[in-house]
């Protein structure tokens, strides 16, 4: 990985030379980048050549080359560094500014001289040069011009998620055992096997969100390579998840196996479940697994693995997944292949590329994870020319000779990788640093990889931000990254990484010696190697002293409350820090040393203990992201304003009530991208108004009078905004005056009585995201909204007063997806729905709505509806939707969703204590964050407060809050 170490160093180069006030220094930093840009035409061979041939030359030349580029980027650094903590960013600022205009200002920062780091980089390039033309390293790798093979994705096209050749068979066989009734007294296993990228986790992941809505509940588990802690925990999360009647189960990571297991076994007593166990290697794993099944239920298990021994002793069924036929893989192969540049079906094959084809697929034997890489390696490139198709073959046939023949896809793994430009090279190889059964959240990985540096500066009017999507979706494009969850509007939310892209990734790290990462179990790749670093799960304190390399990137992924004595040293001693990530991470305190770590651009505190942040924050002026949502921290310290870098403030949840007080005066963050969580106080609705860059916002406690109005005309400047949420006070009417079409808004969410909402949402004509919920609207908001064109989701919670609602514009909601409609109390009729209206809706959701008995007029002119969920509705409007699906011939799931009761005493008691300290944490947490947390309220107001509070949640919390209001008032 040579290229992308010296790549990362000459960007690197590039922005400081930019940035830099000494001329001297600037010249000198730009002579050292030059040199390093002399190599840049023969890394990729060297990179090649070490992966392909067992030369220790070349091994120890790259390993050079890195050393080298590690000990210039730590020199440049930690000058950097020195400056930051002595004079700040201000006195930077100044200083460039009459550098840049040429005032003659006599600059007060210390010069630097790189004239000795010149001198060493150039006498160290001559020795590097002459070892390079004696192992005749060339400009390439397969001596052709391999340029013409890395072409930028100019689409953003992406294969759906159904895409499948050649499993039809299978897929309705193995969905056909899943929703057959079967009388058994345990769980109907059924396993699919095969080897090694022949499309079992496909394969059952189609069947899987194909059967999913027949079952009570269902959970996919990743299993490989796991500690049964960690499954158990997935297991317990996923099932309650999918059950949208039942709570989520909470405070799972403070449970050992047996109670998790206790816990699984009773949620699952009388309910039909899916589990699905992806990567299942060992029996011991199934056996840890099956302690935490009911013995007598309606389940169904699906196992897919890759060992032949498994199934024969747990399995009922076996459905073995052979290679593809010839015929299924040349489509494959094509399918991908044509993905970019043509349409599937309306242009000719190139005649030309036969013969070329057929030994593409000869290679890959008709593994379909092959065939598919190696089509999306071939989407990248123009398919009319048969020199790019010959370059393909060429390098595939040198890794089939050079690499074992039992890893035929870790060879064309290899291809691809190697056809990456540089930098996505990096991005790639970047994702490893997650768990393998981990799901990559999209933003936060594009969020990562800009604070890393990885995407540039903005150029040409587009965002670091955007160039990483960009790069995200051409490594999907190419089939090393994987979608694992689309939004509504087939958005990519979650990527992931099949297990051989992730062992490759290692693989590489560790040779390469740039990525660490360790695990509870043991250590997986040295620790001399740090150059990004992740830890999984709890480990013993690993920071030796000295550090054998500064550190830039450091990860947490689990672990206990011993992490603290980590992080305490670590803070103490890694000082070049670019990314903390703490994520998750049960921490209380966060050591005022962080404030030293001048260089740090992203620190994730989501989901930690801690109650407050160190002052010192102030000084990471480079700081980039702070995410602390779900953290108790209720203020910032002061000196917000300094963070002139910051883009993406992230405080708390858009749907909770929790906001985050900001004194800061926000106006100078000039550059802040989001905005969430926010207190609505004078500082922050005056200073909205100076934050052009602004794409998504969310303020609550908004009170009417001056905070609104300025509120309003912020929002009214904010051409790019994306996504707005605004939470009233607590019984505050509030105004918003909003003139401005806000033309790229597309996800909106409003909660409280703001005046005349509906008139100002339904100009909104780029929504495609409308949530509103205790508006208590006059008008009927479904009638009012229909005429919205590109609105994908709605959701409506306590948002009318009314006993009527109707669709019956026949060009209704024309995009419509998701309708969901809860707590309409007073609604007694839901009129008709027009024919022709809302004709894309699949997933229709009513709850809560008692006084309604039956299902709207026109409910069978829904042709795309799949599902229907009602939660808590009459009896007569269940039995009356099922009659519709049946009549209808539509075959709609109806899905009733109502809390599990069990049939044993012990369980009942158990499910009712369960909700009622679910209740009581409910009550006392809205009275606390509305009431009690604020200023002093005399004892009849906090009265009043608790009775009203429960008047308008009394379906959510039903008999445990009248149980908890007796006791609170007593």
């Amino acid at each position: 990985m040579a290229e992308v170490a010296v790549e990362y160093l000459v960007r690197k180069l590039k922005d400081r030379i930019l940035f830099e006030t000494d001329k001297r220094s600037a010249a000198e930093l730009n002579s050292i980048k030059i040199e390093f840009e002399k190599l840049r035409p023969f890394l990729k061979n060297a990179d090649w050549r070490k992966m392909m041939v067992a030369d220790n030359s070349i091994v120890k030349w790259v390993t050079d080359v890195i050393n080298l580029v590690y000990e210039v980027e730590d020199v440049i650094d930690k000058d950097c560094g020195r400056i930051k903590q002595s004079y700040g960013s201000l006195s930077s600022l100044v200083d460039f500014v009459s550098e840049f205009f040429n005032y003659g200002t006599t600059s007060n920062k210390p010069q630097i001289s790189y004239k000795p780091l010149l001198v060493h980089v150039s006498e160290k390039f001559k020795e590097l040069e002459a070892t390079r033309k004696h192992l005749s390293l060339y400009g390439d790798i397969t001596k052709a011009r391999r340029e013409n093979l890395i072409q930028h994705s100019k689409s953003s096209h992406k294969l759906p998620l159904t895409n499948m050749i050649g499993r039809n068979k299978e897929f309705m066989m193995l969905k056909e055992l899943l929703l057959q009734v079967v009388e058994a007294d345990r769980p109907y296993l059924v396993a699919v096997t095969g080897n090694e990228g022949v499309g079992k986790t496909t394969l059952v992941l189609r069947v899987y969100e194909s059967v999913q809505k027949h079952f009570d509940c269902s959970a996919w588990l990743s299993v490989c390579g796991r500690s049964i802690t960690g499954i158990l925990r997935n297991m317990a999360s996923d099932f309650s998840r999918s059950h949208s009647g039942m709570k989520p189960l909470s405070n799972l990571d403070k449970k050992g196996d047996k109670d998790l297991a206790n816990m699984i076994h009773d949620y699952l007593g009388g309910k039909n479940f899916l589990l699905v166990l992806d990567g299942l290697d060992t029996l011991d794993t199934f056996e840890d697994i099956k302690c935490a099944l009911p013995p007598r239920c309606r389940g169904k298990v699906v196992v897919t693995t890759s060992n032949s021994a498994i199934p024969a002793v747990i399995c009922r069924h076996v459905l073995h997944l052979d290679p593809l036929l010839a015929e299924d893989g040349l489509g494959l192969l094509r399918g991908r292949a044509l993905l970019q540049q043509y349409v599937l079906g309306e242009v000719p094959w190139p005649s030309t590329v036969k013969l070329v084809e057929k030994k593409i697929l000869h290679i890959c034997e008709g593994i379909p994870l092959s065939i598919a890489t190696m089509g999306s390696l071939l989407s990248t490139i123009n398919l009319e020319e048969v020199e790019n198709w010959n370059e393909v073959l060429h390098m595939l046939e040198e890794a089939n000779q050079c690499m074992p023949q039992s890893d035929l896809i870790k060879k064309v793994i290899t291809v691809c990788y190697f056809s990456l430009p540089a930098m996505l090279k990096c991005c790639f190889l970047y994702c490893g640093m997650f768990p393998r059964h981990c799901d990559i959240q999209c933003k936060r990985l594009i969020r990562l990889w800009v604070a890393e540096g990885f995407t540039g500066r903005q150029l040409f009017g587009i965002t670091e931000e955007e160039s990483a999507k960009y790069i995200l979706e051409e490594l999907i494009q190419r089939n090393l990254l994987q979608v694992a969850r689309v939004g509504i509007n087939g958005e990519v939310v979650s990527c992931t990484l099949l297990q051989p892209v992730h062992n490759f990734i290692c693989d590489m790290s560790q040779k390469d010696q740039i990525f660490s990462v360790y695990e509870s179990t043991h250590q997986v790749w040295p620790l001399k190697a740090s150059h990004f670093v992740a830890i999984h799960g709890e480990i013993d304190n690993i920071t030796p002293n000295p550090l054998p390399r500064e550190i830039r990137s450091f990860h947490f992924f689990g672990g206990g409350s011993n992490q603290t004595g980590i992080l305490l040293n670590l803070v103490s001693k890694v000082k070049l820090l670019h990314v903390l990530d703490l994520q998750n991470i049960p921490i209380d305190t966060l050591p005022d040393e962080i404030g030293d770590l001048v260089e740090l651009r992203y620190l994730d505190l989501r989901n930690t203990g801690l109650h407050e942040l160190p002052s010192s924050l102030q000084n990471l002026c480079e700081l980039q992201t702070l995410d602390v949502r779900n953290t108790p921290v209720r203020a910032l310290p002061s000196g917000f304003d300094n963070l002139k870098m910051l883009k993406h403030l992230l405080l708390a949840d858009s749907y909770g009530n929790r906001v985050v007080k900001l004194d800061a005066e926000i106006m100078f963050l000039k550059d802040l991208q989001t905005l969430a969580g926010v207190k609505l106080t004078q500082n922050v609705a005056l200073g909205l108004n100076h934050l052009p860059k602004l794409l998504k916002l969310s303020v609550g406690e908004v009170e009417g009078g001056k905070n609104s109005l300025c509120l309003s005309e912020s929002i009214n400047q904010m051409k790019d905004l994306n996504s707005l949420t605004i939470k009233c006070a607590w019984r505050k009417e509030v105004q918003i005056q909003i003139s401005n079409p806000l033309d790229n808004l597309e996800k909106l969410r409003v909660g409280g009585w703001i005046r005349d909402l509906q008139t100002w949402v339904s100009r909104l004509s780029s929504l495609k995201y409308l949530h509103l919920w205790d508006c208590m609207l006059n008008q009927d908001p479904i009638s009012s909204l229909q005429h919205l064109p590109n609105l994908v989701v709605l959701s409506l919670s306590k948002a009318f007063k009314g006993k009527q609602i109707s669709c019956d514009n026949i060009a209704g909601y024309p995009k419509l997806k998701r309708l969901s409609i809860f707590h309409f109390e007073e609604l007694a009729e839901w009129t008709k729905i027009e024919e022709g209206s809302m004709e894309k809706l699949q997933i229709l959701t009513i709850g809560w709505c008692r006084q309604l008995k039956l299902p709207p007029r026109g409910l069978e002119s829904l042709k795309d509806l799949e599902t229907l969920q009602i939660t808590s509705m009459s009896l007569e409007f269940a039995e009356e939707a099922k009659a519709i699906s049946r009549s209808s011939g539509l075959n709609f799931s109806v899905v009733e969703q109502f809390a599990s009761q069990n049939s044993s005493t012990e369980s009942y008691l158990t499910n009712n204590l369960t909700a009622l300290l679910a209740g009581l944490n409910g009550l006392l947490q809205t009275i606390f964050t509305n009431c009690l947390g604020q200023e002093n309220h005399s004892a009849e107001t906090v009265l009043s407060f608790i009775v009203d509070t429960y008047k308008r949640r009394m379906t959510v919390y039903g008999f445990t809050g009248l149980v908890i209001l007796c006791l609170l008032i007593s």
